[in-house]
């Protein structure tokens, strides 16, 4: 009996042991999965990485295009992903990312290399619209020193994360296979430890699940825009190289790379605010991707940042259908947009690039944000597909766009100046000052050029009052006493200190203001007529006259003509060309003329370039004429001569005042043969 009771004790000793075993197995196996269950989701390092990779690679973009294109939006972007990038230096300091880099002394070297490399090129990036192309080009290629070493730090801590996933999940597998194997043993001993077995197990094969959950959900992030769960800028990239490399095995291959821009798209973001323009965003990639999917080669649609896409199409089969292809998803993503209960209209602007057979197409993305660019100079909503030529004309582009500053500021731009003829006394009766720019490599730029680069900046202001001054001190040795006409850019006149400035270049050249004349366009009423007639007549105070520009060409309302007093309207040369042929032509500027006569304001026609409009513009009624028939813009040298040409041009027409015409000619004469 002493030996049952003795081997019962046993039993029951061995049985609550068993039972304190387990207790003390289960308390460590739950501890220890839930520190495993921890550590899986812990992926600061990697996303620390693959934020400073990200970053790196933005700024490399925005130095390559800021190369390309030279434009201030560009390099405003670079100067905000360099800041960008000073700030991810800084997070790579914290302590669980030192900790990751000082594990291994090649990768500290290869950081503390790449920031001392960034720290030398700082300075020069933080001011990279002083720096040409060339200097842009060197800062761009020692910084993919630095790309290549955040790329590799970024991708190493990527792939430890991914093996840290990839030990808890052993683990965690190892902690359930001990659980089966103790349940097991443990169950002819008690029931409770097999339904606590049981519960365990359930536990552990649910954190399972959530650490391989929480594995593909950080892969998936990692390539995916969060916004519009597009693939992004990583994803493309990855595509990208497999189909160069495919393209490179291949040799016949083609593939098409889309660039595409939202027109319109800040100022919905800036009116209706930027909920309203992320869920636009939503919407425009949900028909974009939906659009790449239904061409049959389509392969991938991106989101790179902000309202720019790309999309890649497979070209080896469907080269002329491209611009098809890219103009229906054009038109798919301009179809109104209804978001927040408001109906909304975005434009698109596309422009593509396709490889030759054969052809290393790395450059591609290039390509395609150049024919971009080329789109939206061409008006915008269009698709524009990427030539060779557009490399020289973006080159040409940004040699202007980066040496117009000192070409203004050297006097290199100056004014040129048309006479203007009035045919009722064969007099020249005063001249327009136009600019010219005669660059030493580039020969004679086009003002058509010049000036919407200088429009598309600052520039345009520092060069109207340029050309302003210039014409006021050559107007002051002009042969008698001649009106200067000068045109202000809506630009200039959005400024407060129009009046300002125009105030003060009179008083420096002691210039008279009643021989001044401000041609202005149409344009400038459009947004705020009440302000604009404020300002014009504060500088028609000053004594200048003033011009209303293009008359007939933008938004020409008669309450422009009736809430203004215009010394004088210029009728567009588009009229003038066409009124020999086109009778429309002739009953609009006959309009133009009578109206004018009975409101007492003075006409000029431009573009007078025939004897036949010359004879169509009088019968008009239209007596004051300007163009290349009396002669084109000449420097302030030659305008004696070109004076002395007018006047006999217009002789040949019997104009009626041969008497004020011989004076003026009798004072040129001795100027110009002399």
């Amino acid at each position: 009996m002493r030996s049952v009771f003795n081997t019962f004790n046993l039993f029951g000793l061995g049985v609550v042991a068993a039972f304190l075993a387990i207790v003390v197995v289960h308390t460590n196996l739950v501890e220890a999965t839930e520190n495993a269950v921890e550590r899986s989701s812990r992926f600061d390092v990697a996303w620390v990485g693959a934020g400073g990779r990200l970053e790196a690679y933005a700024l490399q973009t925005s130095l390559a295009r800021y190369a390309l294109t030279g434009s201030p939006e560009d390099a405003s972007r670079a100067r905000l992903f360099t800041e960008i990038v000073v700030g991810r230096f800084g997070v790579f300091d914290t302590e669980a990312f030192r900790a990751f880099v000082d594990s291994k002394p090649a990768r500290r070297a290869r950081l503390d290399e790449a920031i001392s490399r960034f720290d030398r090129i700082l300075p020069e990036l933080k001011r990279i619209e002083t720096r040409g192309q060339d200097r842009t080009l060197m800062l761009l290629s020692e910084f993919e020193q630095v790309l290549k070493a955040i790329d590799r730090v970024g991708a190493e801590a990527h792939a430890e994360a991914v093996n840290q996933a990839a030990k808890n999940r052993r683990e965690l597998r190892d902690k359930q296979s001990l659980q089966k194997w103790l349940a097991t043993i443990l169950f002819m001993l008690i029931a409770l430890l097999l339904g606590l077995a049981a519960i365990q197990n359930r536990f552990l094969g649910k954190a399972n699940k959530k650490a391989l959950r929480a594995a593909k959900d950080f892969s998936y992030l990692a390539h995916h825009d969060s916004l519009t769960s597009l693939p992004n800028r990583m994803a493309f990239n990855n595509k990208f190289e497999a189909l160069v490399t495919q393209c490179a095995n291949s040799g016949q291959q083609q593939i098409a790379v889309l660039a595409i821009d939202l027109d319109g798209f800040k100022d919905i973001n800036d009116r209706l605010g930027h909920a309203s323009g992320d869920a636009l965003l939503v919407e425009v990639a949900k028909r974009m991707s939906e659009a790449c999917a239904s061409l049959p080669n389509g392969i991938m649609a991106a989101r790179i940042g902000g309202d720019e896409f790309v999309i890649i199409l497979d070209a080896t089969e469907y080269q002329d259908d491209i611009a098809l292809q890219a103009d229906f998803i054009r038109r798919r993503i301009t179809r109104p947009h209804s978001v927040s209960g408001n109906t909304l209209l975005v434009g698109a602007t596309i422009g593509f690039a396709i490889n030759a057979p054969g052809e290393d197409p790395h450059n591609l993305l290039v390509d395609a944000d150049m024919a971009l660019s080329q789109a939206k100079s061409d008006g915008k909503s269009r698709v524009v597909g990427f030539n060779p030529a557009m490399r020289d004309g973006f080159l040409r582009h940004a040699l202007i766009e980066a040496e117009l500053g000192s070409a203004i500021e050297n006097g290199d731009i100056r004014p040129h100046y048309q006479i203007k003829m009035d045919m009722a006394s064969g007099q020249v009766v005063g001249v327009e000052a136009l600019a010219r720019w005669h660059h030493p490599e580039l020969g004679q730029i086009s003002p058509a050029e010049f000036v919407p680069i200088a429009e598309s900046s600052e520039h345009i202001v520092s060069l109207g009052r340029k050309i302003l001054e210039r014409a006021c001190i050559d107007t002051l040795s002009f042969p008698g006493r001649l009106n200067v006409s000068v045109n202000l850019s809506v630009r200039q006149f959005a400024r407060d200190d129009v009046v300002k400035t125009v105030r003060e270049v009179l008083q420096a050249t002691n210039f008279p203001a009643e021989q001044l004349t401000l041609e202005v366009t149409e344009s400038l009423m459009i947004c705020d007529a009440n302000n604009a007639i404020q300002v014009l007549t504060e500088l028609k105070a000053l004594g200048v006259s003033i011009a209303l520009d293009d008359f007939g060409t933008g938004y020409s309302a008669l309450s422009y003509l009736q809430r203004f007093e215009w010394d004088e309207l210029k009728i567009d040369r588009s009229f003038v060309v066409e009124i020999e042929g086109d009778k429309r032509a002739r009953a609009v500027i006959g309009s133009i003329t009578s109206l004018a006569r009975k409101l007492g304001i003075p006409v000029t026609a431009e573009g007078t370039e025939t004897v036949g409009q010359v004879e169509a513009l009088r019968r008009a009624g239209c007596n004051t004429l300007q163009g290349f028939y009396f002669g084109r813009p000449v420097p302030m040298e030659e305008l004696s001569a070109s004076i002395l040409n007018g006047i006999s041009a217009a002789a040949r027409f019997g104009s009626t005042g041969q008497t004020a015409a011989q004076k003026q000619l009798r004072r040129l004469e001795p100027i110009v043969y002399n």
